[in-house]
């Protein structure tokens, strides 16, 4: 995935899987609210629809979809380290 977004007027360039694009995108925006998206790239389809399942649930605030969507992926993570109970 590829992000170019506006925080307070600066452009910023992010690129990499989902989950990585959105620590970038937090650690740079920190809890600034005029972040803009300018242009997306997607490296599937599964992200695409994961990132717009995301995004409207957020009610299109991207700050909050990329808190969002990093829980969500914490938690698989965790998951996945779980060893299985069989």
């Amino acid at each position: 995935m590829r992000l170019y977004v506006q925080v307070n007027g600066e452009r910023h360039r992010f690129a990499g899987n989902m989950a990585t694009v959105f620590e970038q995108l937090l650690d740079v925006a920190g809890e600034q609210r005029s972040v803009r998206v300018l242009t997306m790239f997607y490296d599937s389809t599964k992200e695409k629809r994961r990132f717009k399942r995301e995004w409207r649930a957020a009610g299109k605030d991207l700050l909050q979809t990329a808190r969002n969507y990093l829980a969500w992926w914490r938690t698989v993570q965790a998951r996945r380290q779980r060893p299985s109970a069989s």
